[in-house]
């Protein structure tokens, strides 16, 4: 069987990205279809596969790249039609639309439908969002008819699940995303708390900087990204910036973490799954993809809102739990890469044989 992986750009180190390796672990031979490729910015075990681009690579860009949102359509449609027998497209936007022959099962594992589309949240962090709004009836009579042609829609969490219907009227069954979790090793909490994630407006990174800073709690933020200047602005002594790290210092870290924090909602979520793998508590906002990978009281402590004062009850909570790590570690495995291996191969299967 011929197969063809498109993902929207490929020039970031997140989950997304991290999908896209295992679906290229899985089918080896395809080629991957691309807006962008930027071999700096994102994993190095990209540069021994089949990358195929589109003529935005050409585009001085990179930080930027977000500026080009009017392009990205024309971007995909640039591949024509992909005629292999599987195409399985990676998206959170873009890939979905990619045109495909007659006789191919287009499968689209959905991060999420577009934030700037459907996510007020999203348009409201970002005024350069807010400014394409004159276009957003346009783009989005673009992409309900783009999702109106894949033959299978794949959530990665309930959450998207519910996004995908709401956007499209279209039903998703769920396939968690690949975790390897089989890279930590559950180990004892430590002294300081770690948020990961890209330094976007709506990850609220400022919540947990605010809550370490008023308490004196010492705090390690890993990531970088247009909100970095005004984290920094807020943080106190306590709070240290690494700014981004390889991925060996990032498992230390982990490994050496008093709890994790994730105060943003998540599609899904890969950072919280790979800190229980570490034996780690996760301190998280209570909704998305947390509430299928945390388990309040368990494995982590939830916070509803972005107040310092509910997001330092949720680090006194956090505290209080007694799962030892071995028993946090045994829940993020079913997350696992084997997991999502077989998920999605039995998902896919079932639906080609039902289309038949």
């Amino acid at each position: 069987m011929s197969v063809a992986i498109v993902h929207d750009y490929l020039n970031q180190r997140g989950g997304a990205e991290r999908v896209v390796l295992e679906l290229a672990r899985i089918w080896p031979e395809a080629p991957i279809c691309t807006s962008l490729y930027r071999r700096e910015s994102t994993f190095p075990e990209f540069q021994s596969l089949d990358i195929r681009t589109s003529p935005l690579q050409h585009l001085p860009v990179d930080r930027s790249f977000r500026n080009l949102l009017p392009l990205y359509p024309l971007a995909f449609r640039s591949f024509g039609r992909l005629d292999q027998d599987l195409v399985i497209s990676s998206s959170s936007g873009w890939a979905h639309s990619v045109r495909t022959g007659p006789g191919t099962f287009h499968v689209v594992y959905c991060h999420t439908p577009a934030r700037w589309l459907y996510g007020s949240e999203y348009l409201r962090a970002s005024p350069r969002q807010a400014l394409l709004k004159p276009l957003s009836p346009a783009l989005r009579a673009w992409d309900g008819r783009a999702a109106a042609r894949p033959s299978l829609y794949v959530a990665n969490s309930g959450a998207v699940r519910q996004r995908i219907w709401d956007a499209y009227g279209r039903e998703a069954p769920i396939v968690h995303p690949p975790v390897d979790t089989e890279r930590f090793t559950p180990s004892p909490r430590g002294e300081r708390l770690l948020v990961l994630c890209r330094l976007l407006p709506y990850k609220r990174v400022d919540a947990i900087v605010a809550a370490a800073s008023l308490a004196g709690i010492g705090l390690d933020v890993v990531g970088t990204g247009p909100a970095e200047q005004k984290l920094r602005s807020i943080a106190g002594p306590t709070v240290t910036f690494h700014g981004r790290l390889q991925d060996e210092e990032l498992r230390q870290l982990m490994q050496s973490a008093r709890a994790v924090c994730v105060p943003g909602e998540e599609d899904f979520g890969i950072v919280p799954v790979e800190a229980q793998a570490a034996g780690k508590p996760v301190v998280a906002l209570g909704r998305g993809g947390a509430l299928e990978t945390v388990i309040d009281g368990v494995t982590g402590a939830f916070f509803y809102d972005h107040s310092p004062q509910s997001v330092l009850r949720a680090i006194e909570r956090c505290e209080e739990i007694a799962t030892p790590p071995a028993e946090i570690a045994r829940h993020a495995q079913r997350f696992s890469k084997e997991a999502f291996r077989t998920k999605l191969l039995t998902t896919i299967a079932q639906a080609s044989s039902a289309r038949r």
